[in-house]
């Protein structure tokens, strides 16, 4: 197993040990003494948190407000001790705070309270917090600029932060919220995305999306014009009747990854964020393809970038490019899916695709040998998660 990083790095986040503006290119890091296998990796706006195999936690880059579990900022990563007793099963970032869930699904919480998004009395507890448990079950979470949406067991949202464009979803009269508060206006909810000031919720029961909050650039998939901001839960039919893999959103733009493999996207489109060089059509979605018609994989979002890994061990991307976000060598704005070039030097595999803020993540392995009774071996063997 390999990992590779490219992107913004004003902070160190991409785990090279060094701090710059950028790298141009994926760039592998030399982590295999810290762990032997990836999970998963969350992206804030200039950290990082990683998740291996066995549930540990790791993470560098920024740390003004204790974002990365620890006191010191880290340019490469390293265990997050304060929670090394602790087995996670999911992270998330949001700008400047960070949380995990653990395996009996207790939501853990780090970084800024400036505004109450780790569900937490601003009153009692300061704007930058060391990691602390909560008495919530979380089975998903997302995280935006400044609010933190969860699922529960039930389907259930739960919601905190900051609800001044109506991303918390509460009502015209609940604009913030420092403890977790419940959704009532949703379905049963099985994705959840927080975009920069904004939520999307997809119920897998009724093949329904539910949107709230900022709709200044189509983002709720509703005309801006007549519907700047929603302070409750709208439920909207995308005319969708299948499973959907993943629910992303960047600041300001959307994406479905469909059963099927199709790819819709929404919202801004100033950089290229759809996938299109096409003027965004207020609740209209776009069909995104790969060239040649490649199946996909995997896909991660950034704030206004996308990544995504195609089934021939491909790599694409699109969106904003002036921290070299994309990877793809084109200018500040890339509108189509581009090749991203990457040089693993032994024909390994692209594993996963992680991305958030404007930098980015993947895992590599090196191809499975044939062996003369036909069975195979792997070196570096990557788990199921992978």
């Amino acid at each position: 197993m390999f990992l590779w990083s490219w992107g913004a790095n004003s902070h160190g986040q991409l785990g090279q040990n060094l701090v710059n503006e950028q790298l141009d290119k994926p760039t592998k890091i030399d982590c295999t003494d810290l762990f032997q296998s990836i999970s998963e990796i969350v992206c804030g706006g200039g950290h990082s948190l990683l998740l291996d195999g066995e549930g540990k936690l790791f993470s560098c880059g920024w740390n003004h407000r204790k974002q990365l579990g620890d006191e010191q900022e880290a340019h490469q990563f390293h265990r997050v001790w304060p929670l090394s007793g602790i087995n996670f099963s999911k992270i998330a970032c949001g700008w400047d705070f960070s949380c995990a869930v653990s395996d009996d699904q207790f939501l853990f919480v780090w970084g800024s309270n400036s505004h109450g998004q780790l569900g937490l009395p601003k009153s009692h507890f300061k704007e930058s917090m060391k990691p602390i448990r909560l008495q919530v079950n979380a089975k998903s979470v997302s995280m935006g600029l400044r609010h933190t949406a969860i699922v529960n067991s039930k389907g259930e949202v739960w919601i905190t932060g900051c609800g001044k464009y109506g991303q918390l979803g509460l009502g015209e009269e609940i604009l913030s919220a420092d403890r977790f508060e419940k959704v009532s206006k949703v379905g049963k909810i099985s994705h959840i995305a927080c975009g920069q000031n904004h939520t999307l919720a997809w119920s897998s029961e009724e093949y329904a999306l539910y949107v709230w909050g900022d709709n200044k650039h189509g983002q709720l998939l509703l005309s801006p014009e007549k519907y700047k901001k929603i302070f409750d839960p709208q439920k909207i039919d995308i005319d969708v009747r299948q499973d959907v893999k993943k629910l992303l959103s960047g600041w300001t733009n959307a994406l479905l990854w469909l059963g099927n493999g199709k790819i819709l996207t929404w919202g801004r489109n100033n950089y290229g964020q759809l996938g299109t060089s096409k003027e965004a059509n207020f609740g209209k979605l776009v069909n995104v393809s790969l060239p040649d018609d490649r199946q996909i994989k995997d896909i991660a979002i950034g704030s206004e970038h996308t990544i995504c890994l195609a089934a021939d061990n491909t790599l694409w991307a699109w969106g904003w490019n002036e921290h070299a976000n994309t990877g793809t060598g084109s200018g500040d704005a890339v509108f189509h899916p581009t090749l991203v070039p990457i040089d693993t030097g032994d024909n390994s595999l692209i594993m996963r695709v992680y991305a958030g803020g404007g930098h980015n993540f993947v895992v590599t392995s090196k191809p499975v040998k044939k062996e003369e009774n036909g069975a195979s071996d792997c070196e570096g063997k990557v788990p199921n998660e992978i």
